[in-house]
């Protein structure tokens, strides 16, 4: 049995035990997911896990490389070996969760909806999309925290695996009081901006 199919086998066995984690006591659920990380671990020590859903729903899996793209196809090749359980949801990598969530990281606080951004684009490297993103409370000697945030803005926005393989690095910068009249382009615009670009690169390469 591969450690695919072992770690398959035991969710199977136990998935029902998770079907209402999320409305546990702290410490039952602590003990339950603390259950799970282990054996998602004896797979692979570098993946981790989101689980839940509404009550009564069916409930999602989500296994996660927490944006390491060097783990990406430990991730991708767990999900091929997964298992149709009645009522489970299995999905490779944490999905966009939309512009509604506000990201906290330590002192800060970003809205996806009040940032703005510029493509940094790479001549030599045509993939290679960088970013400067424009923030209402930037502060440059906070960088290292906004920084930060922003990475997580951009896994909310995208979602972890385009978050990771179509960013490539990010610039910061005070939020000007006319950004459109700059040439910014909403955040909220970004995953249809990569969708547009990538289209642009393919159209360029078939002629």
């Amino acid at each position: 049995m591969t450690k695919e199919e072992k770690f398959w086998e035991w969710f199977k066995i136990n998935n029902s035990k998770y079907f209402y984690v999320n409305q546990m006591n702290s410490e039952k659920k602590e003990k339950l997911l603390n259950e799970l990380l282990k054996q998602l671990h004896e797979y692979s020590d570098k993946l981790y896990f989101m689980i839940g859903g509404f009550p009564n729903e069916p409930q999602e899996l989500i296994i996660s490389a927490e944006g390491n793209k060097d783990y990406f196809n430990k991730v991708e090749e767990l999900i091929l070996k997964a298992p149709k359980i009645n009522d489970w949801t299995i999905i490779a990598f944490k999905p966009p969760m939309g512009a509604d969530s506000i990201t906290e990281f330590e002192d800060v606080k970003l809205n996806p909806k009040k940032i703005w951004f510029l493509p940094l684009d790479n001549k030599n490297n045509p993939r290679a999309l960088g970013l400067k993103l424009y923030l209402p409370n930037f502060t440059p000697k906070k960088e290292e925290v906004f920084l930060e945030g922003c990475y997580q803005v951009l896994d909310t926005i995208l979602g972890e695996k385009s978050a990771a393989l179509d960013i490539h690095h990010l610039q910061l910068d005070k939020l000007p009081a006319n950004p459109e009249k700059k040439g910014l382009i909403e955040f909220v615009e970004l995953p249809k901006y990569i969708a547009w670009r990538e289209t642009k690169i393919q159209n360029k390469k078939s002629n």
